[in-house]
């Protein structure tokens, strides 16, 4: 699937952003192929499952400067970020597990340069800071075991020699530092850890170009069951800016939409952009204007899949629909209890931090600019763990005959008679009990009352929500020989309208 947004046109008709520049500029999103910025629907560590990355710079002549950020599922927050310094041509792999704690991990026994180093085979804890401090350990542990993944090109690191005084001319150190030499990368420290203060001028470091490609799997070994897909793939098609900003703590001049950094509840460190937000290009005048692009690229009024759950063959489904974009609209401020979050006429009033609202009044903050779904009280809600929620206007199933309903189907816990999107990462189970078929639990619900076996349409109000993700379902041979896997995985994005 593809689609191309005219930033500027598109911000202008539904934001009033009043924007001056050229129409030109546009991003371009696709389920699979090559771009500036890679998006991984979905990863989890939960029940025995492994998810594994595969980055890709099919670009042969420069170097990447990458940034690769994990975000948990329940409201978007930053659980583990670091920067990744790809060769040309070369292919980064990780995988995702839970530790002994219980909290999930990144392993890798890649030889591409990363800041911080991460050691082969050495696993590298998710972050806490950033998570709700009313959740207890457990809790805590659990939401950092399923979300999102952003992976950013920054930066192309430049291959051509340059002069270096008093007599001879050399290849950029950060060039010389991360290119592989007989399937080895040197990963010199010195001039890694230089770019901490260097940034964006460090030496060698130029605007970024497109060629990042990606795939995902996550694997569940003791149930021989697998899933795959592609990465999302986003490319501007104009001119683009350095966005490389240093793997430290410390203020930056790199743009953000995320509403808690514009209002103050969170501080911006170095480290947090780029996000999806960053103005890519000079024509963005602002991280609203790109936010509300890509939002408007991804937005969705109708999402489209299948689902099976024929016991015969022990067949269960998982709906996924993440939400990559939403938190530069919309974003949860635990500063303030959720007993805040009600829809009522006091927090319709302080709701948007452009209109004065302080850490102590607000559960929600919008930024009032990214002027799409998740835009006030009354089209988002709140749930009794802190997330934020949007609800369809209306879902129909179909059986594979033709036969359909749009009644009788029942989202649990509870009575809701339309699909609720809680979280960033909402995960809709077909399944009247038990576990999901991805094992989720930070941002799930059940759907029980429809066919054996069809398709269904979830819909939701103009101008939609930015939706991707997929259709994961899991089945098993009844016939298989004994000593012999019988259990598959099938995985299918969704079509959207």
């Amino acid at each position: 699937m593809k689609k191309n947004v005219l930033a500027l046109s598109i911000a202008a008709m539904i934001g009033g952003l009043g924007f001056v520049g050229s129409a030109s500029a546009a991003l371009t999103v696709a389920e699979s192929g090559a771009g500036h910025m890679l998006l991984v629907p979905y990863y989890t560590a939960q029940n025995g499952n492994m998810t594994v990355l595969h980055v890709v710079n099919t670009d042969t002549a420069h170097g990447k400067a990458m940034k690769v950020r994990f975000r948990g599922a329940s409201n978007s927050d930053d659980v583990l970020d670091f920067q990744v310094f790809m060769s040309p041509g070369d292919v980064w792999t990780a995988a995702v597990t839970q530790g002994s704690d219980g909290v999930a991990q990144l392993v890798t026994a890649d030889n591409t340069c990363t800041l911080p180093s991460i050691s082969s085979g050495v696993p590298v804890s998710f972050v806490q800071d950033r998570l709700s401090p009313a959740l207890n350990a457990a809790d805590k542990a659990n939401n950092t075991r399923e979300g999102y993944v952003e992976i950013f090109n920054m930066a192309d690191i430049d291959n051509a020699a340059i002069y270096v005084p008093p007599l001879n001319t050399s290849q950029a150190p950060l060039y010389v530092a991360t290119k592989h030499v007989n399937g080895v990368a040197p990963c010199t420290s010195s001039v890694l850890n230089g770019t901490l203060t260097t940034g964006a001028a460090t030496t060698g470091l130029l605007a970024p170009t497109t060629g990042l490609t990606g795939s995902w799997y996550i694997i569940n070994v003791p149930e021989t069951t697998t899933y795959a897909g592609a990465m999302t793939a986003i490319k501007s098609d104009a001119a683009t800016n350095n966005v490389f900003s240093p793997q430290a703590t410390g203020a930056t001049a790199l743009l953000s939409a995320d509403p808690l950094f514009d209002a103050g509840v969170l501080v911006k460190q170095a480290y947090d952009v780029p996000d999806l937000s960053t103005p890519y290009d000079a024509t963005y005048a602002t991280a609203s204007a790109q936010a509300t692009a890509l939002t408007t690229t991804l937005a969705a009024q109708s999402v489209i899949n299948q689902y099976a759950n024929d016991a015969s063959i022990t067949a269960k489904t998982d709906w996924v629909f993440s939400m990559p974009t939403r938190r530069y609209n919309i974003a949860a401020n635990y500063a303030a209890p959720i007993s805040q979050a009600s829809a009522s006429t006091t927090e319709a009033g302080v709701i948007t931090y452009n209109g004065g609202a302080t850490a102590a009044t607000a559960y929600r903050y919008i930024n009032s600019d990214v002027a799409l779904f998740f835009s006030n009280v009354a089209n988002t809600s709140v749930n009794s763990i802190g997330q934020i929620c949007t609800s369809a206007t209306g879902q129909v199933f179909y059986d594979r005959e033709e036969t359909s309903k749009t009644s009788g189907a029942v989202f649990s816990p509870g009575t809701i008679s339309k699909t609720q999107l809680c979280g960033e990462v909402s995960v809709l189970s077909f399944a009247d009990a038990g576990m999901s078929v991805l094992g989720s639990s930070v941002a799930r619900s059940n759907v029980s009352g429809v066919y054996t076996n069809g398709w269904g349409q979830v819909n939701f109000a103009a101008p939609g929500v930015p939706v991707i993700g997929a259709s994961f379902i899991k089945l098993s041979n009844p016939n298989a020989n004994a000593g012999t896997s019988g259990t598959y995985g099938i995985t299918w994005p969704h079509a959207k309208k």
